[in-house]
Formats: C-alpha cells, sequence, structure tokens
C-alpha cells in the first residue's frame, strides 16, 4: 500500500509538470462522462427506475388484448382498459393475488383558499394505497370503506408535491375542504414524498375515491355498464405463486366474467361470439408501473445513450493517443528505472495509477457537466413534454455509474498505452540517441489503428445527426392542412365547474362574440378535441349505402367544433359549407367531412347531402347530413398519416368536455393572452384558462422529442468530429517529426513541397479509408435499428452517408493541414543532421 501511495504521489507530480496534456486529457474526459452522466440518469428515471413502493417486483400489469365493443379510453395501449364491473370482478374472483387496483385519470378544476387552478387528478380504488404498500406522511390514505357506494365518501389525498407547492407543506390543510370540480372534497391525508403514483411522468396531484366517479369526471365515465372500457388494474402477486400459476388463475377468473358480459352484447353472430370468449387476460411486470411513456421514449433514449457511449469512447480513444506520444517522450526514463530495478508491472501500474487521476479529475468535472446538462434537459422535458417528476439531482444509481465509467474510461485509455510504451528496455533504448528511438513501426502502426477507430465511430455519430436531423427537417416542413402563423390557443372546461351542457353552449358562445370582437382579433374558432396535442376520438359509424367495410374500416375519428374553425384554422373548405349559428341543439344534426372519410365511405359519389350515423346494427338509423367536405389536415400529431375525419357542430352534442379556443390575430399572437384571459374572468372568475400557447408553440412541443434527438445527435457529433481532428492531428505531428530525416533526405533529392505533402496525405488518407470501412456498416445499422423513429428517410438512403463522407473528408483535411505544411518547412541541411 506504501508503494501504490508513493505512485500516487509521483504521478500527480509528474502531471503537474505537464499542465497542457493534463488539462486537455481532464476536460476531454470531463465532455465525455458529463454527457453520459446525463443520458443515463435521464435513461435511469425514464426507462430503469422501479416505482417507490413496497416490493415493485411483486406488482404486475393487467393486459386484455382481443375483441371488444363500446366505449375504449386509452392513454396509448388500449389492451390495458377494463371496465368497473370487469375489475372488481377479477378483484373478487381471483385466487393468485393479494391485492387488485384500479386507477384513472381524470382533470381536476381545484378551488381552495380564494384561488382556482387546474389540476391533475386519479381516482384509485380503495385498496390502491394498500395494495402498492405507500404510506401517509400526514392524515391517512384510502381504504375499501371508501370504496363501497357512490358518492357517499368525498374526500381526497394530496400527492407529496402537490401539498408542497400549492399549501406550503402547511399540515392545517388535513381536514379542511377543497372544491375538486365543483364538488367540495374533504382532505384526509397526503401521500408519502417520492410516490409519483403508476406511471413515469404523470405525477397526479391529487387522489379520489373510485365511488367518486360520477361527481370527479361529470359527463364522464360510468361504474355500472361492462362495455365502458377505463380503468387501468394492477395487482401484486402472492409470495410462492409462480408466474404461470398467476396467469392461469387470473384467466379462471376472467372467463366467466366474459360470459356475463357477452349477455349483455346483443346481436352478435357465433365466429363472434366465440372469438371474444377466447380473449385471455395478459401479465406483464408492473415493477416500472405502467409502460406508456416508456414505449415512445424507449427508442430515442436508448439510441442517444448508444451515441454517447461512443463519444466516451472517442474521448478515450484520443487520451490514448495522448499517453502514447506523452509515453515515447518517456521511454529513456522507463528504460533507466528499469535498469535500477523497478518491474515492468510496476511502470505499468505507475502510468495506470496517472490515468486514473486524470479520469477521476474528469469525472469529478463530468458530474458537474452532467448536472448542469441534466438541468436543461429535464426543464426542457417537463416544459415541452409534460413530463413531470425528474430531477437534475444525482441519484445514488446515477453517482455509481459515473465512478463506474470513471475507473473502466481510466483503465481503458490507460492499460493498452502502458503495456506498449514499457516494452523497451534500456539496450533498446542506447542503440539510437535519436528522439525516433521509441517510435517503432508497430508503435506508429497502434496509433494509426486508434485514429482509424476514432474515423469510424465519429462516421457514425455523424450519420446518426444526419438521420435525426433529416427527420426533424422532414417533419417542420411537410404540410400541416392548416396555418399555424398567427394563432394562440386556450382551453376551458366548464363541465368541472358545474355547466351542464345548455350553460356550457351558452358560455362558450359567448366567449366567441367577444373575442371576435377584439381590436386585431381576425377570426376565432373552438374544437373539443385540441389540435395537434396527441388526443384523439374515434367511433365506428355506419354509412347510408355505404360500402361493405370491414370492423376496423369502420371506425372514424371525431371532433366537435364551431362555427368558423376551419377558416381561423386555414383548413381549406372543398365543397359545400362551414358550420354556422344555425347549426343548434334544435335544428337537423349536420356534419362536415374530410377527402380521407369521403374517399372511404363514399368512394365514386358525391357525399353532400348523404346520411351516417355513430354505431352499428340494424337498428341504426343514420340521420346526420354531410354538409361540407373539408382537405385532410394534421390534427392528431405532426407524424400523425392522414385519417378519415369528421366534424360536428358543438352545440349539437348531449354532452361536452373540454374546449380549446384558437385565434387568430394580426400582431404577435403572444401579446393577446393576458386580453383572452380576462375576458374569461370576466364571464366567470372560477374557470381556470390553461394551454395558453400559440400555435407554433403547440408543433414545437409535437416536435420536442425530435427536435430533442436532433440536437444532441448533432452536439455528439460535433464533439466527435472535434475529437478525431485532435486524434489525427496528434498522430500526424508525431509521424513528420518521426520521419524528418526522411523528409529532408527526399527534398534534398529534389522532392517538391507536393510530394512532401502528398507522403502526408497518404498517412491520413489510409487512416481515413479503415474507418469508413468500419464505419459505414455500423451506421447502415444504427440507420436499420432507428427506422421506426424516422420520418422521410430510410437506412439505405444515400444522401446521409454522403455527408457524412465528406464531413469526415473535410475534418481530415483539416486536422493534416498544418502537420503537412510543418513538413514542407523542414531545411534539408537541418533534417540530415537530425537525431
Amino acid at each position: 500500500m506504501r508503494t501504490v501511495w508513493q505512485d500516487v504521489r509521483y504521478g500527480t507530480r509528474t502531471l503537474a509538470k505537464s499542465p497542457g496534456f493534463t488539462v486537455v486529457t481532464v476536460l476531454t474526459l470531463a465532455l465525455g462522462i458529463g454527457a453520459n452522466t446525463a443520458i443515463f440518469s435521464l435513461m435511469h428515471q425514464l426507462l430503469l427506475r422501479q416505482l417507490p413502493v413496497k416490493n415493485p417486483s411483486e406488482l404486475v400489469v393487467l393486459r386484455a388484448p382481443g375483441l371488444t365493443t363500446g366505449t375504449v379510453s386509452s392513454d396509448g395501449d388500449s389492451t390495458e382498459s377494463f371496465s368497473y364491473k370487469m375489475y372488481k370482478g377479477l378483484r373478487d374472483g381471483n385466487q393468485v393475488f393479494s391485492g387488485v387496483l384500479a386507477r384513472a385519470a381524470f382533470p381536476a378544476s381545484v378551488a381552495s383558499r380564494k384561488q382556482t387552478e387546474r389540476a391533475s387528478g386519479e381516482l384509485v380504488s380503495g385498496n390502491y394505497f394498500e395494495v402498492l404498500g405507500v404510506r401517509p406522511v400526514l392524515g391517512r390514505v384510502f381504504n375499501q370503506d371508501d370504496d363501497r357506494v357512490p358518492g357517499a365518501q368525498p374526500v381526497v389525498v394530496l400527492g407529496n408535491d402537490y401539498w408542497k407547492h400549492r399549501f406550503a407543506g402547511d399540515p392545517s390543510i388535513l381536514n379542511q375542504a377543497i372544491l375538486v370540480n365543483n364538488t367540495e372534497m374533504t382532505v384526509v391525508g397526503v401521500a408519502q414524498p417520492g410516490f409519483f403514483g403508476v406511471q413515469v411522468g404523470r405525477t397526479p396531484d391529487i387522489y379520489a375515491p373510485m365511488m367518486m366517479a360520477a361527481q370527479m369526471q361529470p359527463n364522464g365515465h360510468d361504474l355500472n355498464p361492462w362495455n365502458d372500457y377505463w380503468l387501468n388494474v394492477l395487482a401484486r402477486g402472492k409470495p410462492g405463486v409462480s408466474e404461470q400459476q398467476a396467469s392461469a388463475g387470473i384467466n379462471a377468473a376472467y372467463s366467466p366474467l366474459l360470459v356475463e358480459q357477452l349477455a349483455t352484447i346483443k346481436g352478435w353472430p357465433e365466429a363472434k361470439q366465440q372469438r371474444f370468449l377466447s380473449k385471455k387476460i395478459i401479465l406483464s411486470s408492473g415493477a416500472k408501473g405502467r409502460n406508456v411513456l416508456q414505449r415512445d421514449a424507449g427508442t430515442p433514449i436508448l439510441a442517444l445513450f448508444a451515441m454517447v457511449a461512443l463519444v466516451l469512447l472517442i474521448a478515450c480513444t484520443n487520451v490514448a493517443n495522448l499517453l502514447l506520444a506523452r509515453g515515447a517522450g518517456r521511454q529513456r526514463e522507463f528504460a533507466i528505472r528499469s535498469a535500477m530495478g523497478a518491474s515492468r508491472s510496476r511502470l505499468i501500474r505507475q502510468l495506470v495509477i496517472e490515468s486514473l487521476l486524470c479520469a477521476i479529475a474528469g469525472g469529478a468535472a463530468g458530474l458537474i457537466i452532467g448536472t448542469w446538462l441534466m438541468g436543461i434537459l429535464t426543464s426542457s422535458i417537463a416544459s415541452n413534454e409534460n413530463i413531470h417528476g425528474l430531477t437534475a439531482r444525482l441519484e445514488p444509481s446515477v453517482l455509481g455509474f459515473a465512478l463506474a465509467v470513471t475507473l473502466l474510461s481510466g483503465l481503458f485509455f490507460g492499460l493498452l498505452p502502458a503495456w506498449r510504451v514499457t516494452r523497451y528496455g534500456l539496450s533498446d533504448v542506447m542503440k539510437d540517441q535519436g528522439s525516433t528511438s521509441s517510435a517503432s513501426a508497430s508503435h506508429v502502426h497502434f496509433r494509426k489503428t486508434l485514429v482509424a477507430g476514432q474515423v469510424a465511430f465519429t462516421l457514425l455519430l455523424l450519420a446518426g445527426a444526419g438521420f435525426f436531423t433529416r427527420t426533424l427537417w422532414n417533419l417542420r416542413n411537410q404540410s400541416l392542412g392548416l396555418k399555424t402563423e398567427n394563432v394562440i390557443s386556450f382551453s376551458v372546461q366548464p363541465s368541472l365547474n358545474g355547466y351542464d351542457t345548455p350553460r356550457a353552449v351558452a358560455l362558450l358562445d359567448q366567449l366567441r362574440s367577444r373575442i371576435a370582437a377584439l381590436p386585431g382579433v381576425n377570426g376565432i374558432g373552438s374544437s373539443e378535441v385540441p389540435t395537434l396535442e396527441g388526443d384523439n376520438n374515434t367511433n365506428n359509424i355506419t354509412v347510408e349505402g355505404g360500402p361493405e367495410l370491414s370492423e376496423e374500416l369502420q371506425q372514424v375519428n371525431n371532433d366537435s367544433v364551431s362555427p368558423d374553425y376551419f377558416s381561423t384554422m386555414g383548413v381549406p373548405l372543398i365543397s359545400g359549407r362551414e358550420f354556422n349559428q344555425g347549426d343548434g341543439a334544435s335544428s337537423p344534426k349536420v356534419a362536415i367531412a374530410t377527402e380521407s372519410m369521403v374517399k372511404r365511405f363514399f368512394p365514386g359519389r358525391n357525399p353532400l347531402g348523404a346520411h351516417f350515423a355513430f354505431g352499428g346494427g340494424k337498428t341504426v338509423k343514420p340521420n346526420i347530413e354531410i354538409v361540407g367536405v373539408v382537405k385532410d389536415s394534421k390534427q392528431v400529431e405532426v407524424r400523425s398519416d392522414e385519417q378519415p375525419y369528421l366534424y360536428l357542430p358543438y352545440a349539437q352534442q348531449k354532452t361536452l368536455s373540454q374546449m380549446t379556443f384558437y385565434v387568430r390575430t394580426s400582431r404577435d399572437p403572444i401579446l393577446a393572452a393576458p386580453v383572452l384571459q380576462s375576458v374569461v374572468r370576466e364571464l366567470d372568475p372560477n374557470l381556470p384558462v390553461y394551454g395558453v400557447k400559440t400555435m407554433q408553440r403547440i408543433v414545437d412541443e409535437n416536435l420536442f422529442g425530435e427536435s430533442l434527438v436532433a440536437t444532441m445527435s448533432a452536439g455528439f457529433g460535433a464533439l466527435a468530429a472535434m475529437l478525431a481532428a485532435l486524434g489525427i492531428y496528434g498522430v500526424l505531428a508525431f509521424l513528420v517529426v518521426q520521419r524528418t530525416r526522411e523528409i529532408g533526405i527526399r527534398m534534398a533529392m529534389g522532392a517538391e513541397s507536393g510530394d512532401v505533402r502528398m507522403l502526408v496525405f497518404k498517412e491520413v488518407g489510409a487512416m481515413l479509408i479503415a474507418g469508413v470501412v468500419i464505419g459505414l456498416p455500423l451506421a447502415y445499422l444504427l440507420g436499420r435499428y432507428s427506422e421506426s423513429i424516422l420520418f422521410g428517410v430510410k437506412a439505405s438512403d444515400p444522401m446521409v452517408y454522403l455527408s457524412g463522407l465528406v464531413l469526415i473528408t473535410l475534418i481530415a483535411g483539416a486536422a493534416c493541414y498544418i502537420p503537412a505544411r510543418r513538413a514542407t518547412k523542414v531545411d534539408p541541411l537541418i533534417a540530415l543532421r537530425y537525431e
């Protein structure tokens, strides 16, 4: 141990004597380790972290793929949706789980202490907290008594973060009444710190008992129907019950429930009934909660992690090259120490310790860079993707990852150079007193190999940046079918404040009328489903005289909109008319169809005047007339394909949920935000206004994931290119010094400057070709892996590879300029005396 401490002190002094080398090495490693730490922290929180509950590995998520009927509400995977009656039957009828819980998100309008605001709520079964093993930090959580009688338990549990920022952590909030969705609810507890629910990124502010569903979601889902799928179900396995036993046990309880549900479904043929009865429940791990966010974020984050790992590999390769060059100048020192009795292992240990010292310093600086980068990422993700619960704080697992990466990096770039530069003995060094004694052919070849590897990995990163940048470019420059310039939006949800449908329609009409009269307003429209925000509403329809279509093709997206919606949004009207004030509740029912809807349901005929109805079966009578046709436009997401769409007047709907207004102005739309909010407050000061943003901001948020991946991949590519340029420059500068005598002889024999430059270019060309041969196949594999998240670009796109080749060639050319120029300045007389 004493000798190790001596090596540490000696290594510290040696590094202090070479401040330039030390600073470059530490900064290079800091950038690589910092970027890796930030991306790993993001990946850990979104993809790897288990739920902060008791024994999360015992949890499972229930899925029921297959035939359904009725209404299905989903946030990404409809197979995870169950009716309350089905949930209750599974909870009470199974013998393999110690508990089965249910939950469903709902929007909340919370009024307390003379302030009303929008919040996120979650309806939960009475055993929710018990099954998860979550305890209160204040008061109590729900129990089975809260889940027996509909509407009998108007109580809420606050999320810990919401309690702290909304009520300043005030314990006196316990047993106080707050108004949630126009219902007086008593706060009975606060959940434990760190608990964010069962879905990463979606932290509920308040929890309400499932029996309060009717009060918490007006015009929403019901507890009684079998065919209303809206709950997500998780369960905790019993000790000693295997996965196979759990699957068999839950399906034994599921089958008779399907029979009971089928009895409520009329008119299905025998084959369809058998398909329904053959459905099975599939169990998947619930240790990380519901896998919703991970489905969309998984591939991009893994791609980024692979790319940032390559950046660190390039950084380590660069440092290894620096250590080889530094070691070459210290070979006389090593030879003398060896002659004085130092073993080779002792010399290798000395060099590895020096490498680890550099790595530790780089790791410490990398933690600072990683924390800074993670702070930027978390704030951007929260504001653009509405993903909450992420933190820039370095958790123990992230610190462990950073420490492991630091030590492995130090060993990686330190061990090989140490092994190579300590191979020579005193006799080998004394054979040649010149400065090139250490520059053996194998030594130079090894450094060229490292540079070729850098070129290959840099080409891979540049190709990745090309794929993701082209994807973002294609998405931003495609036609959306609507005009986003000078449009601002905001949303309200009157039903949460006690408005029935007639009152809500009257309020919405007044809002449109008052806003339309404001100076600078060129148009106003509204829609129930927010445009380009990922939401959708789908139903099957029956068309009068329509073609025979499969069940899947009978599904149509639909939305309730106001008069002037299409003109305000810049969606062209092809034929017929827009909605007007005459399309009210007592008027004949009308609709407007998109081109895609007409092509599917009215091939070869004029849709104007045709009728349809929602639902299917012989008893359905088409009673809605199509009065207009508009061009297809992007409604759900910028990435979404053109889908059949139907628009209905909101004044003719039986129920209305939220309504999003779109206001086109003649000036900067964000300046109109305060005025629009004041108009709402004048009509109802207790009605929360939320989602105030421009349409351009909505598009930016919709493409945030693509923008993040493109920006970071471009940054990683630029960093890799810089490191590769430094690596190429270092090797070529070393080669010019090594071959000074040869260059002098060539010039003395009449070689021109161009010939000498070509000598240097040949060296870089060989390394470049070797790197390209390795890098191109790897880039193609990256493209194939990422093809599912690309848009308008394929893994075989030649422009991506050509761009990468051009860039890496320019980088190599710039890196070899100074060494080549230095070679042409060699004086033959001096070179011939060069030792």
